[in-house]
């Protein structure tokens, strides 16, 4: 029997069974169908995953913080957990544990590590780090002419501000300063004409503990309240001086001896120097600038198209000043003086290895902010669904198999005959065995080709579909992505050769039943 007539004798038996056939067909058509549309739906949507956080400039950002260290509970000495009282057991294993938590947090603190000098150029050196960025920020003050206005200040690189300049430009040196239009409005400066002619007027700057300080605090134990917005420069020096001046001029206030003394020991004290070094002790620092540009305000429209990845220092700040200004301007803060920054941002080389720089970062004893954690927690989820989608597919194509193992077995009992003349005529077992595999194998052939081109045409209407899904979580902000399916050749390939294999497979068991019939007995049966 040659080639030839041996598939002319395969293909007449699936001929004869046309609607048995016909079914098994369909079965697995649809396996395969439903295999390669998930497979490719996975695929594309770890590429989706991909294209949506590693194409957008954000990223490649990875925002070092200082990091607090883990109290050691071997640091508490014995006296400060020694329960002296007559207490039981269990009250006293409470107190020492209570004990042992307080001094841990009051007194055993270890410092953290400072994101100085060093340790800025230790993570520069971190492999596909290009830039180190310190980006600073406090609150603070702004003041131009006798009018002032809350304002959060920000120094450090300014050059993304360009595309919201609406008057001026961004400073060429330390001397110049960037406000927000909203900004200026507080400062009087409103109508559209006078914001250029607002450039070059000079500003103060004050960051620090600007509401604690002298001249705020006063106001409010005087007024009532917190004047900040309406105060002007004249009544703010004017309490400045009257804070000043209040020590020596007790005796001439209508007071009792009683209250006299009570003051003259709160306000002759000596400064704590230091708790002169806190953030909350009032202290403020104030520079000199020139007005240089204004930025227009980030609208809700923009904020939604934004990259949500980029930081949100330069669209949320009042006051720009640049890294060298800034860092003259921060570092006349005690508590800021000599302790470095609180946080820079590393700008990683697209492509990098960025979970590479996040634990090297995090290995130096610093925190990190990043997105490397949600692209890791949405490659999971995707990873799992996919995986779910991909073994309902894999048994509905097993279900398809067990259908041809059906089809095969029962064509082997209605062609007992027909086999036993093929042996009696010289076929071997070899040859018999091969007849049915290559049926199987024409069913996995056809049905998974199929199944491929079902695959495809399935995914045009469910790629808009499934696209629009994600758009609606996504809002306004815009999709990199143009396709959810991917379908490479060799998935086409593999889910027709797989087709064919699960099969051939199933066609096994009827093929080795039928090698195995007697020509004798079979020549008898009816």
């Amino acid at each position: 029997m040659n080639l030839v007539q041996a598939l002319r004798f395969a293909l007449g038996g699936l001929w004869r069974q046309k609607v048995r056939t016909t079914l098994t067909l369909v079965g697995v058509l649809v396996g395969t169908a439903a295999l390669v549309f998930s497979l490719a739906l996975g695929l594309g949507l770890r590429a989706f995953i991909d294209r949506e956080f590693r194409e957008r400039e954000g990223f490649w950002r990875v925002t070092v913080r200082i990091a607090e260290a883990t109290p050691d509970p071997d640091q508490v000495p014995a006296e400060k957990v020694a329960v002296s009282a007559a207490v039981s057991p269990e009250r006293r294993a409470r107190l020492r544990e209570a004990l042992a938590r307080r001094y841990l947090r009051d007194e055993a603190r270890t410092p953290p590590r400072p994101l100085d000098a060093a340790a800025i150029a230790a993570l520069g050196a971190i492999p596909d780090v290009t830039e180190v960025r310190v980006v600073r920020s406090s609150g603070g003050r702004a003041w131009l002419a006798d009018r002032s206005a809350p304002a959060l200040v920000v120094a450090g690189k300014l050059d993304a501000l360009t595309p919201r300049l609406i008057a001026g430009d961004l400073p060429a040196d330390p001397a110049g300063v960037v406000l927000s239009e909203l900004t200026l409005y507080d400062l009087g400066v409103r109508d559209d004409a006078d914001l250029a002619a607002a450039v070059g007027r000079p500003v103060q700057v004050d960051v620090g503990g600007t509401t604690a300080a002298p001249p705020f605090a006063l106001a409010r134990a005087l007024a009532g309240w917190l004047p900040a917005d309406d105060l002007t420069r004249p009544q703010a020096l004017a309490l400045g001086r009257l804070a000043l001046l209040l020590p020596k001029s007790i005796d001439k206030l209508d007071l009792s001896p009683a209250d006299r003394t009570a003051l003259a020991d709160l306000l002759n004290r000596k400064p704590d120097p230091e708790r002169a070094r806190r953030a909350d002790s009032g202290k403020v620092a104030s520079g000199q600038f020139r007005l240089a540009g204004v930025v227009k305000l980030v609208g809700e429209g923009e904020r939604k198209k934004a990259d949500p990845l980029a930081g949100w220092e330069l669209a949320e700040a009042d006051a720009y000043l640049t890294k060298a200004a800034g860092d003259a301007l921060f570092d006349q803060l005690p508590w800021v003086r000599g302790s470095g920054v609180g946080s820079v941002e590393l700008r990683i080389r697209p492509g990098g290895d960025m979970p590479a720089v996040v634990a090297a970062a995090e290995g130096m004893g610093f925190g990190t902010y990043s997105a490397l954690r949600w692209y890791s927690a949405a490659r999971r989820e995707v990873a799992m669904i996919a995986g779910g989608l991909n073994l309902f597919a894999l048994i509905g194509l097993l279900v398809a198999g067990v259908g041809i193992t059906n089809t095969l077995v029962t064509s082997v009992v209605e062609r007992t005959r027909e086999i036993g003349i093929l042996k009696a005529v010289g076929a071997t077992r070899g040859q018999v065995t091969g007849l049915f595999l290559a049926e199987g194998g024409a069913i996995g052939l056809a049905g998974g080709l199929l199944g491929v081109a079902t695959a495809v045409l399935m995914s045009f209407p469910a790629d808009g579909y499934i696209r629009g899904l994600i758009q609606g979580q996504m809002g306004n902000e815009t999709m990199k992505t143009t396709t959810i399916f991917e379908f490479p050749w060799w998935l086409l390939l593999s889910g027709v050769v797989f087709a064919v294999l699960v099969t051939t497979l199933a066609a096994l068991y009827p093929a080795r039943r039928a090698a195995g019939i007697d020509p004798i007995l079979a020549l008898k049966y009816e």
